[in-house]
């Protein structure tokens, strides 16, 4: 264990709070695994010995280094990858190999500078087995420093600029290494190679500069065996077990907690991307709900709107009554025509011919294409909502669908294909015809429970027809009894006045009763049809309004976790 300086112990102390509270947010947000593992393997690190993680393609000379470092084969060497598990290579009394986990060996050895740093040999990273690769990706957010490296005979390849694209996302220091230097005889060679590999390694680091150092681990591991210091300097170790050593030195402590720092920066990142994707895929969902809401209103709009079109023809059918009815009087209600308003059928008869006509028809069609046009625009208005959802799944799939992972995109995902279904649903059980018919009814038992009780059982024409003949007769009728009294020239003009005055009374009656009354029930037909579509929608607007609600305090959480890191990176980076 390292010994901190009492300077430090509150930062730890800080630390080891910070990376606690992380794993709490990583619960709350349902993370992955691997990714609660690694920060809870961080905080584990934070007491743990200093790592120094071997990186680099498989033949790249990784072991050789290790046993160079060490002074003693510790690891097998040889031109094919040789190394299929992490090893882990602490101090021991005797040298000594067992399992430490899952692709993981653990072996100790009587080196003392073991007692200050954990090594750590990888398998190649160019993915000549792809769990090699995994393997090696996995360690590095374990690593206080990364050794990375590279043979001198193809010098940063593009898998290794992969991987070192992968370090820098944990933040983690890295020393180059090229290997196989003996190779290059000329020093204007050894030279360009090592800019190369230094101009490259500090681009995709994304840092101002990067140590880099040129050696043969072959002939500094053969020179440490032979004690031959002279060959040992030769092969460019000294350097580079320098540049370890001052790491091991002043920057020990740095480096130590600076590394589940990464790993918190990492996790605080990647996950408030996840947040930014969940809430991105939320506002999809808002505009989603708003535009069938849109939908609603308008549909709304146009009913009412519309509506009155067929409230007016309605109208218009009793307005041609009353027209026809005051002709009707004028002609009928004259000295001239008193024998014939002696026969009450006749009189029957010529109005229900002359003022009726096929009013009882015209009203039925009337109401027919009244209650077709609101059928047929239900059903419009629901495949309208279909259409959309559809559109907005396939819009939707340019996502990868599971992407931010959890239970957020599987409830989400159930949700909109329940509206789907419902729709499809509402669609396929959708009988215009029945719907009608049932629309007729009530609108028919509206019109005559607000003011025509008295017809019965009669259909909404017939009763209307009923009444205006009734109403007619009745003033014929008076008019006739009058006559017959012998009052006919000074009573007769006046009753044909009071007759056309009582018959428009009764068509203005008529045509407010029509007017309130099919506007009353329409608006139930309308409130029913809302109510139907807001139920359908209503579980997917819960879940959106709380789950909007949820993520914005889950992403205010973890973004002032973040700023807590970054906060004690500035701390740490300032210990000298």
């Amino acid at each position: 264990m390292i010994e901190l300086p009492d300077s430090v112990h509150d930062l730890v102390a800080t630390e080891r709070q910070l990376l606690t509270d992380l794993l709490v947010l990583l619960g709350r947000l349902e993370a992955e695994p691997q990714d609660v593992s690694d920060v809870r393997t961080a905080l584990a690190d934070l007491d743990g010995l200093f790592m120094l993680v071997v990186a680099g393609e498989f033949n790249a000379g990784k072991s050789s280094l290790v046993n160079a470092l060490l002074g003693e084969k510790v690891m097998p060497e040889g031109v094919t990858p040789t190394t299929d598990r992490v090893t882990l290579i602490t101090y021991g009394p005797e040298a000594s190999e067992s399992s430490d986990g899952p692709n993981v060996v653990r072996r100790t050895y009587p080196n003392p500078l073991l007692d200050a740093v954990a090594f750590v040999d990888t398998p190649g990273t160019n993915a000549i087995v792809a769990k090699h690769q995994e393997l090696s990706e996995r360690f590095v957010p374990r690593a206080d420093l990364v050794v990375f490296v590279t043979s001198a005979d193809r010098p940063f390849t593009q898998s290794e600029r992969t991987f070192l694209e992968l370090i820098a996302s944990w933040g983690r220091k890295v020393i180059m290494v090229v290997n196989k230097f003996d190779i290059l005889e000329q020093e204007d060679e050894r030279r360009k190679v090592l800019d190369y590999v230094r101009e490259n390694a500090r681009e995709t680091l994304g840092v101002n500069s990067v140590e880099v150092f040129g050696v043969s681990a072959r002939l500094g591991l053969a020179a440490r065996q032979a004690k031959d210091e002279a060959a040992y300097a030769a092969s460019g170790m000294i350097p580079l077990e320098k540049a370890i050593a001052a790491r091991l030195g002043t920057d020990r402590v740095k480096l130590k907690l600076a590394s589940p720092l990464g790993v918190a920066a990492h996790a605080s990142s990647q996950y408030l991307d996840v947040l930014d994707n969940r809430l991105e895929l939320l506002q999809d969902d808002n505009t989603t709900l708003a535009e069938i809401d849109r939908q609603r209103k308008q549909f709304d709009r146009d009913m009412q709107r519309d509506l009155s079109l067929y409230i007016a023809r309605l109208k218009g059918v009793l307005q041609q009554i009353e027209k026809r009815g005051e002709d009707f009087f004028d002609e009928t209600i004259r000295l001239t025509r008193i024998p014939k308003l002696l026969n009450s059928e006749r009189v029957k008869e010529a109005f229900q011919q002359k003022v009726v006509g096929k009013a009882e028809a015209e009203i039925d069609s009337a109401m027919h294409d009244l209650t077709d046009w609101f059928i047929q625009r239900n059903l419009q208005l629901w495949e309208d909502v279909m259409r959309y959802l559809n559109e907005r799944r396939a819009a939707e799939q340019a996502n990868v669908i599971g992407e931010v992972g959890g239970r957020f995109q599987y409830d989400r995902q159930a949700l909109v294909r329940s509206l789907r279904e419902t729709a499809e649903e509402a669609l396929e059980e959708y009988d215009p015809k029945s719907e009608a018919s049932r629309l007729a009814e009530r609108l028919q038992g509206a019109v005559v429970q607000t003011g025509l009780m008295e017809v019965g059982g009669l259909g909404l024409s017939a009763a209307l027809v009923a009444m205006m003949t009734g109403a007619a007769l009745d003033i014929t009728g008076i008019a006739l009894g009058l006559t017959v009294m012998g009052a006919g020239l000074l009573v007769l003009p006046g009753q044909k006045r009071k007759a056309k005055r009582e018959l428009r009374e009764r068509m203005n009656e008529l045509q407010d009763t029509i007017e309130k009354s099919v506007r009353q029930q329409f608006e139930l037909e309308l409130a029913r049809s809302q109510e139907k579509l807001t139920g359908a929608i209503s579980p997917y607007t819960r879940f959106v309004g709380a789950e909007l609600e949820h993520l914005h305090e889950l992403r205010a959480d973890l973004s002032a976790s973040a700023d807590r890191v970054t906060d004690l990176q500035r701390q740490v980076e300032a210990l000298s």
